[in-house]
């Protein structure tokens, strides 16, 4: 059985939700740097374009480690205080229930 893990609620904080980015490994699982910052920016273009982001939460969850990665080597402020940080870990508790599968991790 697959280790499950809880998506956060809206309420959490940061770090939190840093965490839990980083419960899918983007890089190993979209085959590299490129082909995970294609499928983050179709993400974000159509969220800002439409207010839309779709139904595969695993394409969520790639968008949503990639903007923790981008965060960790140059944002600021609190990362769950970004729009898109925070509609992407709603629409993936929507659209999962509460609870994903650990699907490796990123120091």
């Amino acid at each position: 059985m697959t280790d499950q893990v809880r998506v956060p609620d809206d309420g959490a904080g940061g770090s939190e939700f840093f965490s839990f980015a980083h419960t899918y490994n983007g890089y190993e699982l979209r085959d590299g740097f490129e082909p995970l910052a294609a499928v983050a920016q179709t993400v974000r273009e159509r969220w800002e374009r439409t207010g839309e982001l779709g139904d595969d939460v695993d394409e969520l969850r790639a968008c949503l480690f990639f903007e923790a990665r981008a965060f960790r080597h140059g944002g600021y402020g609190r990362f769950d205080q970004r729009p898109i940080v925070a509609a992407l870990v709603s629409r993936i508790r929507s659209l999962s229930g509460g609870v994903v599968p650990l699907r490796g991790t990123v120091a």
